[in-house]
């Protein structure tokens, strides 16, 4: 899964956090059979739950690619990609990592 945060590719210890692009923090979880650096839990279950939310409401399988732009104060604005298919969204989180807005942008 190619995951960008802010324009930039993200998803190893290196290069950021697949949420929010930290690079602090030691947390790996795999999502979509690949193997993603996440800052913290926190920002995995919100990754998480972002991508089943995309995979339920489009009935996808998988999601091959995200580009997510913002940060957890403002939410954030996204696009998901899957076989030649693409959809445009805003999420945004409670305290939880629960998907607590998610609504689709044009």
């Amino acid at each position: 899964m190619r995951v960008l945060v802010n324009g930039e590719e993200v998803g190893t210890k290196e290069r950021g956090c697949a949420l929010c692009g930290a690079t602090w923090g030691d947390y790996h979880e795999e999502v979509e059979g690949n193997e993603l650096f996440f800052c913290c839990d926190m920002c995995a279950k919100e990754f998480r739950n972002m991508v089943q939310e995309v995979k339920r409401r489009k009935g996808w399988e998988r999601v091959e690619e995200l580009e997510i732009r913002g940060n957890y104060y403002t939410g954030r604005t996204c696009v998901a990609r899957s076989r030649g298919r693409e959809t445009k969204f805003y999420v945004r989180f409670g305290d939880d990592g629960e998907v607590e807005t998610f609504r689709d942008v044009e």
